[in-house]
C-alpha cells in the first residue's frame, strides 16, 4: 500500500502527471472565467459574482457581425450599416461607370432592386477576414437570426450575440498554447508556464473575447507569425553553428509566415506594415538568404492584392471608403463627422494631418502603454528587459523584433487613429501583448533567481504575488456587478426590432446609432448624415427614409456638438420640435418613460399602425 502511495506521488511531483496537476487547474480557471464572462447578467441576489457579458456594446463589433450574416445568408459582402460617404462613393462611381459603359447608371437599378427588395451595399470600409470567419461560425453554430422581439426581450439576448465569445476564446485558447510553445522555445517550462498564466489571467484579453472585434483572432495571428519569425531564425542560427545541418526548415517557416500573416492582412489592412520588422530577421539572421524574404513578400502580396482589386472594382478606389480615416480627427472633421459627410472637401492639408497624428500617436501610445497593453506588470518588466543583454541571441533578437513591430504597428494606426481607446478596434499594441508576456515573465524569473533565495517556498510565494497583481483588474470584473441587461448607450434589442420594422423593406433607417438598428432590427441602415441637406439629397436621389430616430448616443456627446457642432442641424430634431418645411418626415414621438430614451420621426405615425 505504502508502495502504491509513494509511486503516486512520484508520478505527481516528477513523472508525467506533473503536467497533469498544472494543467487541470488551468482548464478549470479557464472554465470558470469563461462561464463569468460569457453568461450574464446573472440573477445571484446578494452574490458578489456576476456575469459580464451584456451582449455587444460598440459599432465595429455589430458592424462585424452583421456583415457575416449577410454572407450566411447568401447575399455576399454587403452591408446594412451605410455610411454617408460611402453610400456617395458607390453612387458617383455607378454613375460614372454608366456614361462610361452604356449601362444602368443607378444605384439601385430597377431590375436587381424591384420594389420591396432591401436596398443594401457592398461593403467598401472593413477587410473580408473577420467577417468570413464569423459566418463560417455562424454557419457551423446555427443561431436564430430572425427571432422575434418578443422572445429576445423575453431571453433578454438576442441569439447570435451568445455564440460570438466561444469562438474569440477558442482562439484565446489558442494563443495561450501558443505563448506556452514560444517561451519553451526561446527560454524553458518555467517561463512557458508562467507567460501562459499571466495571459490566462490578464482582463484586457478577456474583454475582447466577449466582442466581434477581430483582435482576438489577430492576436493568435500575430502571435504565430512572430514564432515563424523565431523558426526561421533558429534554423539559420542551427545551420551556422553547423554546417551539416540543412537551412531547408527556414523556407518551410518561410511560407508558413508569408500564409499567416496574409490572413491577418486580409484581416486587417494595415497589418502590411509588419513586413518592415519581419525584414530585419532575415538581415540580422545568421546565413542569411535575400530569397527568402523575397518568397515572403511575393507571398504576401499575391494574397492581400486581389482585395484591393476587388475594392477597386467596386467603387474605384483600392483603399474603398477607407480615405476619409487619413483625416480622421483633423479640426474641419471632428469625430465620426468624417464618415457623415457625402463628400470630403480636399485631402490638400494631408501631409500636415499625418505628420500631427503621428506625433501625438506615439505620445499617446506612450503615456497610455499600460492600458492599452492589459495593466499588466509583465509589460513593466519587459521594458525594464531592453537593458538586459539575454545570452542567447535568438532571445535578444526577438526582443528587438517585437520593439520594431510595435513602432511599425504604431506608426501605422496613427494614420488611422492616433488615440485608441484599449478595448476598440484601433488598438494595435494588445497584439504583441503575447510576446510582451514571454519577454517580462523571463526578465521576471531571472531577477528571481539573482535573488538566490534558499527558500522554496518564498520563491513560489513571489511567484504567486505577481500573478495575483496580474490578474486582480480580472478579479475586480468578475466580482463587480452592474445592473441592467443590456449594454449602454441602451442598445435595447428587442426595442430596435421593433423600431427597424416601421420602415418598408425598400427604405432606410436612419440613425445616430445604424450599427445597433443594422445588426439588432435587421434593416438597412443609415448613419444620421452630416446635414440635413445631405440628408434631403440621399432620401430624395438614393433610397428614401421610412423612419429616423435618436437616441442616448446623441444626448452622451458634449452639449455643444449639437448647439454649434457637427450634430447642429438636427438640435430641433433630437429635442422633439418642429420640423423644417418640406422636410418629408413630419410627424414624432418618443419611447415611453423608464425605457431607452429615443426620439422617433417618420412620415405618418407609423407606430400607431398595425403590422
Amino acid at each position: 500500500m505504502n508502495h502504491a502511495f509513494q509511486s503516486v506521488l512520484r508520478f505527481i511531483e516528477v513523472g508525467e502527471g506533473q503536467a497533469v496537476t498544472r494543467i487541470v487547474p488551468l482548464a478549470v480557471i479557464l472554465l470558470v472565467i469563461g462561464v463569468l464572462y460569457d453568461f450574464g447578467p446573472f440573477d445571484v441576489g446578494f452574490s458578489m459574482v456576476g456575469g459580464v457579458y451584456r451582449g455587444l456594446s460598440d459599432a465595429q463589433s455589430m458592424d462585424n457581425a452583421q456583415l457575416a450574416r449577410q454572407i450566411v445568408r447568401g447575399q455576399g459582402f454587403t452591408t446594412k450599416f451605410l455610411r454617408p460617404y460611402a453610400v456617395m462613393q458607390l453612387h458617383d462611381y455607378s454613375l460614372n461607370q454608366g456614361l462610361l459603359n452604356g449601362g444602368a447608371n443607378e444605384l439601385f437599378p430597377a431590375a436587381q432592386f424591384p420594389k420591396g427588395a432591401p436596398r443594401i451595399l457592398p461593403d467598401t470600409y472593413n477587410a473580408p477576414g473577420y467577417p468570413l470567419l464569423l459566418a463560417a461560425w455562424f454557419s457551423a453554430v446555427r443561431p436564430h437570426f430572425d427571432q422575434p422581439a418578443a422572445d429576445i426581450g423575453t431571453s433578454h439576448s438576442y441569439s447570435p450575440d451568445r455564440w460570438i465569445p466561444l469562438l474569440n476564446q477558442i482562439f484565446l485558447v489558442l494563443t495561450m498554447l501558443l505563448t506556452f510553445a514560444m517561451g519553451r522555445r526561446l527560454f524553458d517550462e518555467r517561463v512557458a508556464w508562467l507567460s501562459m498564466v499571466a495571459l490566462l489571467g490578464t482582463d484586457l484579453a478577456w474583454q475582447y473575447t466577449v466582442t466581434a472585434l477581430s483582435t482576438s483572432v489577430l492576436m493568435f495571428l500575430v502571435t504565430a507569425v512572430l514564432f515563424c519569425a523565431l523558426e526561421i531564425f533558429q534554423a539559420g542560427e542551427a545551420s551556422f553553428e553547423d554546417e551539416a545541418i540543412s537551412i531547408r526548415p527556414a523556407w518551410f517557416w518561410s511560407i508558413a509566415l508569408a500564409l499567416v500573416l496574409a490572413v491577418a492582412c486580409l484581416t486587417k489592412l494595415y497589418l502590411l506594415v509588419l513586413l518592415v520588422p519581419l525584414l530585419l530577421i532575415f538581415l540580422v539572421m545568421p546565413k542569411a538568404h535575400p530569397a527568402l524574404f523575397i518568397v515572403t513578400l511575393l507571398l504576401v502580396l499575391g494574397l492581400v492584392s486581389p482585395w484591393f482589386w476587388h475594392s477597386y472594382k467596386v467603387s474605384g478606389n483600392p483603399l474603398g471608403s477607407n480615405m476619409p480615416l487619413l483625416l480622421y480627427g483633423e479640426e474641419d472633421y471632428k469625430g465620426n463627422q468624417i464618415f457623415c459627410k457625402t463628400s470630403i472637401p480636399s485631402y490638400e492639408s494631408l501631409f500636415k494631418v499625418v505628420s500631427k497624428k503621428e506625433a501625438l500617436g506615439f505620445r499617446w501610445n506612450f503615456e497610455h502603454l499600460g492600458d492599452l497593453l492589459g495593466s499588466n506588470p509583465m509589460v513593466l518588466l519587459f521594458g525594464a528587459s531592453l537593458l538586459y543583454a539575454f545570452k542567447r541571441r535568438r532571445a535578444q533578437i526577438f526582443v528587438w523584433l517585437v520593439v520594431a513591430c510595435g513602432l511599425a504597428l504604431v506608426a501605422a494606426n496613427n494614420v488611422c487613429v492616433e488615440n485608441p481607446d484599449p478595448v476598440g478596434p484601433w488598438n494595435a499594441l494588445v497584439l504583441l501583448l503575447p510576446c510582451v508576456l514571454v519577454i517580462g515573465s523571463a526578465f521576471f524569473l531571472i531577477l528571481l533567481d539573482r535573488l538566490n533565495f534558499q527558500v522554496w517556498l518564498l520563491n513560489n510565494l513571489i511567484v504567486i504575488a505577481m500573478l495575483f497583481l496580474t490578474a486582480f483588474p480580472l478579479a475586480l470584473t468578475l466580482t463587480t456587478t452592474s445592473g441592467g441587461f443590456y449594454s449602454f448607450p441602451p442598445y435595447m434589442p428587442p426595442v430596435l426590432k421593433l423600431l427597424g420594422q416601421l420602415a418598408q423593406p425598400d427604405e432606410w433607417v436612419t440613425s445616430d446609432m445604424p450599427w445597433a438598428t443594422a445588426w439588432y432590427s435587421d434593416h438597412a441602415s443609415l448613419w444620421l448624415p452630416d446635414s440635413v441637406t445631405d440628408f434631403d439629397n440621399l432620401n430624395d436621389s438614393i433610397c428614401p427614409t421610412g423612419v429616423m430616430f435618436f437616441t442616448p448616443v446623441t444626448w452622451s456627446k458634449p452639449v455643444s456638438n449639437l448647439t454649434t457642432g457637427e450634430d447642429k442641424d438636427w438640435l430641433p430634431f433630437a429635442l422633439g420640435g418642429t420640423a423644417p418645411i418640406n422636410f418629408p418626415l413630419r410627424v414624432h414621438t418618443v419611447t415611453p418613460a423608464g425605457g431607452p430614451d429615443y426620439t422617433i420621426w417618420s412620415d405618418r405615425p407609423r407606430w400607431q399602425e398595425q403590422h
